[in-house]
């Protein structure tokens, strides 16, 4: 909750417990940075900055005027940290805050670029490497799937396909088979007809192959291979 006279506040608390605060009047630049300190037993500071410059230095527990810059440099990289333009445009290098140098060509999402060390005190939860990599491949599923269609047209698609190949394999099985009469033959023909038409859905119609098709065509080739070689 700002303070009165402040349109914006930022709030945040150390790990040893001290307590910082921001309020920000963003139409005059006027910045207050308030500081309770856990091991003073609670006192608390406040600075008022306008521009860069400060304006007025102030122990409010004891009500004395007293140089903050010793109180609050300790926490300028914690501040200089609030996410906001404003704020770092009002603070202007007092106190020695100034706004973070990130690379040129800065790009977000980068885990190299972006600074988790006060992540715990603003409440920031990054997701693990495990969290990304599911959450990636789970989108990639939704995409993929998407692309794809509804399952009854990629059935419908597929259907001319898969039976073409179906009629091709057994025609030029069974056209071998009574030309030479010969169950080995015809077993080694439908098994290379499986290899082959798993090969044209992956190599010309660019899709994965149909295992159900290549799977009946190797079957069927082992049943009369099998039969071929033991019986004739």
């Amino acid at each position: 909750m700002p303070s009165p006279g402040f349109q914006r506040s930022f709030t945040a608390e150390t790990p040893l417990g001290d307590i910082i605060q921001a309020d920000l009047n963003f139409h005059d630049k006027l910045l207050k940075l308030t500081l309770e300190i856990s091991r003073e037993r609670g006192k608390t500071y406040t600075a008022s900055i306008k521009n860069g410059s400060i304006l007025k230095e102030k122990d409010i527990t004891s009500g004395r005027n007293l140089p903050l810059y010793n109180k609050i440099y300790p926490y300028k990289d914690l501040i200089s940290c609030i996410p906001d333009t404003d704020f770092l445009e009002a603070v202007s290098g007092a106190y020695d805050i100034y706004k973070p140098n990130f690379p040129e060509q800065f790009e977000y999402g980068r885990v190299d670029s972006i600074s988790t060390k006060y992540d715990h005190i603003f409440g920031i939860k990054r997701e693990t490497y495990l969290q990304k990599f599911f959450r990636e491949w789970k989108e990639n599923r939704i995409r993929i799937k998407k692309a794809k269609g509804p399952l009854w047209q990629r059935i419908k698609r597929r259907s001319l396909g898969e039976l073409h190949d179906l009629i091709l394999g057994t025609s030029l099985s069974t056209a071998i088979y009574y030309h030479y009469f010969d169950y080995v033959i015809l077993g080694l023909m439908l098994g290379t007809m499986g290899v082959v038409t798993g090969g044209m859905d992956w190599w010309l119609r660019k899709r994965d192959p149909l295992l159900t098709k290549v799977l009946l065509f190797l079957i069927a080739g082992s049943y009369f291979f099998y039969n071929g070689y033991t019986r004739y």
